[in-house]
This record gives structure tokens, sequence and C-alpha cells, in this order.
């Protein structure tokens, strides 16, 4: 499939588990199952969907959620919307919802940053001894992933696919947005990632293998998974209505 690149910037997609830290605490076998749902879905669509240059992909675990980067920029949104979409359908298949933010920036290795003494030289592990202790590194950092972790952080509460209002025009027109304010007045945008479609959500569908849940049923299993723990998803209601045309 062939990607329109722009070198300037990389995408960036931030997803994490919704009521994570409530799994953990309640029912662990849910925590580790939505965590595994969203890592193999990852590692999936970047192994079989877009395993080369220039399409493939950067995965980098953050707690209970992952930053997915681009090779390179790319005008249209349209590709990691799809991921994203794809990736919050099939987390649904356990029961369980993600939320979702694109923005866009630079993405580089930091190890040069870090304090002498750090890293021995040459040295490519993620671990650093302290004494019989340990300190684990992310190696890695940009704006992309600052821009769409912001822009998560200040959506609205709930499965939302969300992006800045100023990157609006770079939503393909077949998709489906609403206009919506974040939890800070931020202007933003709400894809309806439950009816998306695209040739990019079916290339996914066909090379990957994961399991894309269709819309009736994610409606469904959202209805039962707000009946399930309304204290997660009373914060939702009002916007499940307003952006997704969900009643619960």
């Amino acid at each position: 499939m062939h990607i329109m690149q722009q070198a300037d910037t990389r995408w960036c997609i931030y997803i994490d588990i919704l009521g994570f830290s409530a799994f953990w605490e309640g029912d662990q076998r849910k925590a580790y199952a939505s965590l595994g749902a969203l890592m193999s879905g990852i590692s999936a669509i970047g192994s079989k969907a877009y395993p080369e240059s220039p399409c493939r992909l950067f995965a980098h675990q953050m707690g209970d959620g992952f930053a997915i980067v681009s090779d390179f920029g790319e005008p249209s949104l349209d590709r990691p919307i799809a991921i994203a979409s794809a990736l919050m359908r099939h987390m649904a298949t356990t029961g369980t919802f993600a939320a979702a933010a694109i923005a866009d920036g630079d993405f580089a290795d930091i190890t040069g940053c870090y304090p002498s003494g750090i890293f021995l030289e040459n040295d490519r592990s993620e671990e650093v001894d302290m004494g019989t202790g340990l300190m684990t590194l992310s190696k890695v950092m940009g704006t992309a992933f600052i821009r769409a972790y912001k822009v998560g952080n200040e959506a609205p509460s709930g499965p939302f696919l969300t992006i800045a209002e100023a990157q609006k025009d770079r939503i393909p027109d077949s998709v489906q947005w609403q206009a919506t304010s974040g939890r800070k007045g931020r202007s933003l945008c709400s894809i309806d990632w439950i009816r998306y479609d695209s040739e990019h959500l079916a290339y996914i569908r066909r090379t990957s293998g994961i399991c894309i849940l269709p819309p009736w049923l994610l409606q469904r299993n959202i209805k039962k998974y707000c009946k399930e723990y309304p204290r997660i998803c009373k914060k939702w209601r009002d916007d499940l209505r307003g952006l997704l045309d969900i009643e619960v």
C-alpha cells in the first residue's frame, strides 16, 4: 500500500487502557487480558501490516499505554486513524476499552542527553544497575509523544479517539467526527472510530489477522461495560451520546 510521506514530522498515536488501575486492584485477569490484547494487536499490525520502511511502526510502552510512532510524517491522518480504530476495536474483544489521541512532531533517541555514568560506552541496555536494585529507562522522547499525550489527557473521559482541532483539515472527508471541548477548554475533534471504515482498515484486517469488531457489537459491548462498571463510566454518558451516538 502506497503511503505519501513528509519528512519533517512523524505522527504518534498514544493509546491507553481505560479503568486499568481498577482492574489491577479488582480483577487482574481482566487487566492482563486488556494489556495482552493491546500489546498483541500492536505487534500484529507492526509485524504483518506495516513491517518495512517507509511504512514501519515503532511502539514504546508507557505504563498501561503505548506510543506508536511512524517512520515518516504523512499529510493525511487516515493511516493513524485506521491503526488506532483497529486497536480500539480489537481491545473490545476482551470486554475492555481504550482511549487514543493522535498528534505529530519529532521523535528521537535521547540517550545522549542522559547524565554521564548512567550508561557504559556502547551499552544498549534499557536497565541501569543501582547496587542490587535496578533503574529501567525509556530511551526515546519527542514532541510527537508529548503532544499526543497532552491531547489524550485533555480529551473527554471515555473511549474516544481525539486529535487537536488545528489538525482537522488532515482528516479524510470520509471520516465522521465531532467537534468537542477538552477538559481544559481546548478545541478537539472526536473521531467516530466505531463506524469508521477505509481501505487502510480493510488492509489492516486482512494482513494483521486481528479481530476488529463490527459497530453493532461494539455498541453492545460498551453498554454492557457501562452496566458492569458504573463508577468508571459515570463521566462517559453525555459524551457517549453526543460523540458516538450511544445511549447508556
